[in-house]
């Protein structure tokens, strides 16, 4: 403080008014700039981005890594469907064959019969055996053959039936996870946009309380330059002010990290600077002070103390009037559903492994052994072609059917089970989703006032601090409640949104990890 001297200071302190419009003004010359100093500066990347929740949601359905797998497994399900399908269709083959024998026994036989023919006749003109076609055929040095072969199922014990059947439940319920992973997904990102503005929000409580305390600690220094505080008040005041560094460099942070987390959802660049143009609070059907009574007694009647607040139970009720919270419409309830369904068909089609199989089958070719590599024309070519009807009947497997069945029976048991635990995580999930939202409501109700309550004993505790008559303590204290109610009001209004955008989603959205243990309910 060079700029103004120790005696003009004395000078000015001596009157209480003057003393705290000079107070005022020589500490807003010192804390406009700390202040600004203190602002968060904007990352490299360019122009911030404006984004909003609606555009978050929408870049996150388009770029979520879950969905992409939800959408693969269904697509894995249609694949398989298609597998379970073709076995109740004909199944067509062709074939080409290219042959060339460079032993041939028939070749020899064939050959050593030819000499032997022309050796006993005595230079004879004979026919050879050699020269005989079937002789040709089979000594013949290339072959070559086309064929076109097909077959069909004609009874199969209903093994292909339930095999489809067992498909197609399971391609459904994939498409059931697409939903569930796209639900999961926006209350995902919901999470994250109010985190990022939760956490901006107590970044700016923070660094308020910050200039508070340096405030105070530049009153306490001015009023000791000119005797009036002791040294204990101005290393106290110190020592606080040096306390709320910590907690403002661990705000900075964790937003830092919010915003990370964030722009990971949304497929960001990791260094793209963001402004979030959604508010995390909202103004309350009424102000909770204004409507308090005036106190008459000091007998406490403990069912007025532990009631609900109307206004909360009337809010809670409008959000549950849109959402729907039965336990049939949940997607894990569906999925188990199907489940079920698919153990059942699998299980039906390991039993018809017991009983014959009857096909159809069919093979056509044309087959030719030229002289030379190739044949000339189609003539070389001779048909060969059959049809057949098989029956299949396993009628000793060493127990290999009665083990499948048995294996079979336990899935279907285990399928059960799980619906079961479905149905009732998917009940306490419910429960635990408006137990939240009430508590969210409330909690937001009640911090306005209490915030606001805190901002006027702040002031009052300031104003009494500057006038000499409260301690340092009574202003530290005030301060730490006004800080402490202002990060209450941000993190309530921070979990109403997300409380409702739970219930909104509720029907869709996976189980919640409490909702399938005995553990106690989520955080």
């Amino acid at each position: 403080m060079s700029f103004v001297g120790a005696g003009a200071l004395r000078r000015i302190l001596r009157f209480p008014a003057a003393s705290l419009i000079a107070t005022g003004v020589i500490l807003a010359m010192a804390t406009v700039p700390r202040f600004a100093a203190a602002q968060p500066a904007a990352p490299s990347g360019g122009a911030p981005r404006p984004l909003s929740l609606a555009e978050a949601l929408t870049l996150a359905t388009g770029e979520s890594e879950q969905i992409a797998i939800a959408r693969a497994g269904s697509l894995r399900a249609q694949g398989q469907l298609g597998q379970a399908r073709s076995a109740l269709f004909p199944q067509l083959a062709t074939t080409m064959n290219w042959q060339k024998q460079l032993q041939n026994q028939f070749a020899a036989i064939s050959e050593r019969s030819s000499r032997n023919s022309s050796g006993g006749s005595g230079g004879s003109d004979t026919t050879s055996a050699a020269d005989n076609p079937i002789t040709r055929i089979f000594a013949s040095q290339y072959n070559f053959n086309v064929g076109l072969s097909a077959s069909q199922p004609l009874y199969g014990g209903g093994r292909a039936t339930a095999n489809i059947r067992a498909a197609r439940a399971a391609r459904e319920s994939a498409e059931i996870g697409i939903t569930s992973a796209q639900a999961q997904v926006q209350l995902d990102v919901t999470q994250s946009y109010y985190d990022a503005l939760l956490t901006d929000r107590l970044v700016a409580i923070a660094e308020s309380s910050l200039v508070q305390s340096e405030r105070t600690l530049r009153q306490v220094q001015l009023t000791r330059n000119v005797g009036s505080a002791s040294e204990f008040d101005l290393i106290r005041a110190r020592v606080t002010r040096d306390n709320q560094r910590p907690g403002w460099l661990q705000s900075r942070t964790n937003r830092d990290l919010a915003y990370v987390r964030l722009r990971q959802l949304l497929n960001l660049p990791p260094d793209q600077p963001l402004t979030l143009t959604d508010s995390i609070a909202e103004s309350p059907v009424s102000t909770p002070v204004a409507n308090v009574a005036p106190i008459t007694t000091v007998n406490v009647n403990v069912a007025d103390v532990l009631t609900i607040d109307p206004q909360v139970k009337a809010a809670v009720s409008r959000v549950l009037a849109g959402s729907d919270t039965g336990i049939a419409t949940r997607a894990p309830v569906k999925q188990a559903l199907k489940g079920v369904e698919v153990a059942q068909q699998q299980l039906k089609a390991t039993k018809a492994q017991r009983l014959p199989s009857i096909g159809a089958t069919t093979n056509y070719q044309r087959l030719a052994y030229p002289a030379g590599i190739l044949p000339k024309s189609l003539g070389d070519f001779f048909p060969n072609w059959t049809v057949g009807i098989g029956l299949s009947y396993p009628f000793f497997t060493g127990g290999r059917l009665r083990g499948e069945v048995q294996a079979a029976e336990a899935t279907v048991i285990e399928a059960r089970q799980r619906l079961r635990l479905a149905q009732e995580g998917a009940s306490l999930d419910a429960r635990q989703a408006v137990a939240q939202l009430t508590d969210s409501e409330a909690s937001w109700q009640a911090s306005v006032g209490t915030a606001e309550q805190a901002q006027r004993a702040y002031d009052i505790a300031e104003v009494r601090f500057r006038e000499g008559i409260s301690t340092q303590l009574e202003l530290s204290e005030t301060r730490n409640q006004l800080q402490q109610a202002l990060a209450n009001r941000a993190q309530a209004a921070r979990n109403l949104q997300v409380a409702r955008k739970r219930l909104e989603l509720l029907p869709y959205l996976p189980l919640s990890q409490g909702s399938t243990s005995s553990t106690g309910p989520t955080r």
